[in-house]
């Protein structure tokens, strides 16, 4: 994917987060990065990086990954190593970078691909999640993901 095209993405999601009052923690090449971790028998494992994590009620709410294809390897990929994941390094406002626990979130991957949805849509019901920290996890296209965050804020309790 050209890095003018993610870097585009990558900001219209922030905007789009921070007006529905997220505090936003986004990849900034190489440092201040949300990494999120699987803590597993008293260690700690890195299992990737994530390009934004949305933070709203004292706790991470979203996580978006932004991939430049929707190929069921590229989607199962960042679906199951988020469900997976436990912790994730960011910043909370007002706070130095530390581990808080994942728990109900929901991964939205966002493509500029254009979107083979039945075979979203069969990855959505086929999946079975691990009891991880993932609730949900939503493919979408840039133009779409406001809309989608919009729906799914609808059904957040």
């Amino acid at each position: 994917m050209p890095e003018i095209k993610y870097g585009e993405i990558k900001e219209k999601c922030i905007k789009i987060l921070k007006n529905l009052g997220y505090t936003v923690n986004a990849l900034h090449e190489g440092k201040e990065n949300a990494r999120i971790y699987r803590e597993h028998g008293g260690e700690k494992f890195a299992l990737a990086d994530v390009d934004l994590v949305g933070i709203k009620k004292g706790s991470i709410q979203i996580i978006v990954t932004i991939e430049k294809d929707d190929a069921p390897k590229t989607v199962l990929g960042d679906v199951a190593v988020v469900d997976m994941a436990n912790l994730c390094l960011a910043r909370m406002p007002g706070s130095d970078r530390k581990m808080f626990p994942l728990n109900g979130v929901v991964l939205f991957i966002v493509t500029p691909a254009s979107k083979e949805r039945a075979t979203i849509e069969m990855l959505r019901d086929s999946y079975d999640f691990m009891s991880g920290s993932l609730r949900d996890f939503i493919v979408t296209t840039e133009d779409e993901f406001e809309d989608e965050l919009n729906e799914m804020e609808l059904y957040v309790v």
